[in-house]
């Protein structure tokens, strides 16, 4: 059965999208058989994907769907994943019924914050959405939050210093909501990618890029623990 995981943020322009990227990059990279759906009205994954195209820089391993209504995602969910080993979907920057949905059907839901109050009050949203879906469904579906776009002098910033705090007061509230460890910095690579030339992973190792891997390396050896964890759980 695949692995689904969910970008999940009620925040527009948080950086879903490329995260969706990145993680899809590695897992592809292992061998794995990737599906992505993009379920954000806005269509930047497709827009990635048909960019990418159009340069031929399609990477293999990686297949995409659009999922524009509820019942289209479900379809998606219930027919379509036969043969993936990881599913990842790019959900709406709203609070919609498809959200739900997405929510209900996943292992993991990641949301990215990047330092300002909107990102970590849409955090702790998520954080109670994922909570209600559980209690809804029976599932137990854990949340992960991990910093992005961060900047040195972003580091210095209130808001930055917040983020943690933050989530370890929905821990103390009962939230199965976490802070990974890894962040991924402002570079240019993870801005390359969006332009049509593939996944990270695809991109000439220049000192950029490595940094960039680093980051993302970490960041799945992050998610990888979770993962066993909750197979230990189950």
């Amino acid at each position: 059965m695949a692995i689904c995981m969910s970008l999940v943020s009620g925040k527009g322009g948080a950086g879903k999208t490329t995260a969706v990227i990145l993680i899809a990059g590695e897992y592809a990279l292992q061998g794995k058989q990737v599906l992505l759906v993009d379920a954000d009205g806005r269509q930047n994954l497709n827009e990635w994907w048909s960019r990418s195209e159009a340069k031929d820089n399609r990477p293999d391993g990686i297949e995409l769907r659009t999922a524009v209504t509820n019942a289209s995602l479900q379809h998606i969910l219930e027919n379509e994943t036969a043969g993936f080993d990881v599913v990842l979907i790019d959900s709406p920057g709203q609070d919609t019924v498809l959200r739900d949905t997405i929510i209900a059907g996943s292992d993991i839901v990641m949301t990215p914050i990047q330092p300002n109050q909107d990102e970590i009050l849409a955090a702790g949203q998520a954080a109670m959405d994922v909570a209600d879906t559980c209690d809804r469904t029976g599932r137990n579906i854990q949340h992960l939050n991990f910093r992005t776009r961060i900047t040195l002098p972003g580091r210095s910033l209130e808001a930055y210093r917040l983020i943690r705090p933050f989530i370890a007061n929905l821990q103390e509230q009962g939230y199965d909501s976490h802070l990974l460890d890894t962040e991924l910095y402002e570079r240019n690579p993870y801005r390359d990618i969006r332009l049509g030339y593939g996944t990270l992973q695809m991109l000439e190792l220049s000192d950029s890029v490595r940094k960039a891997r680093s980051e993302v390396m970490g960041m799945m050896q992050e998610i990888e623990r979770f993962l066993t964890n909750e197979e230990k759980r189950a």
